[in-house]
């Protein structure tokens, strides 16, 4: 029996070996792989907070060019309606014969 455990000895000895670093590896694997993945989650909250503060800059980007675009459409429709306005008074001033009589009388004077 004694012999047969001095034959195995170094093959006992080769597998505890073989364990205790295949575990020693799992350890330190376990362990790196643990702080590689809190640095991903802080890595990535911070990417999420960027994405929002950029997520809200274009929509307050946005909405001033909205703002601005309303802006320059109702100053359009304040000159254009003014000047349909006037085209309409000028319209309407030369159907009047009154008014026909003073343009013709203003003409004659100014020929003279």
């Amino acid at each position: 029996m004694l012999e047969i455990i001095k034959e195995i000895m170094p093959y006992i000895v080769s597998v505890l070996g073989a364990l205790i670093a295949a575990i020693s590896s799992v350890m330190i694997s376990r362990k790196e792989t643990k702080g590689e993945i809190e640095k991903l989650i802080k890595q990535h909250e911070l990417d999420l907070e960027t994405e929002r503060e950029k997520h809200k800059y274009d929509l307050e980007k946005q909405e001033i060019e909205h703002k601005h675009q309303l802006e320059l459409m109702q100053k359009e429709m304040e000159n254009k309606l003014g000047a349909d306005m006037m085209n309409t008074l000028m319209t309407e001033a030369i159907k009047m014969p009154e008014i026909r009589q003073q343009i013709s009388q203003g003409m004659k004077k100014g020929r003279r």
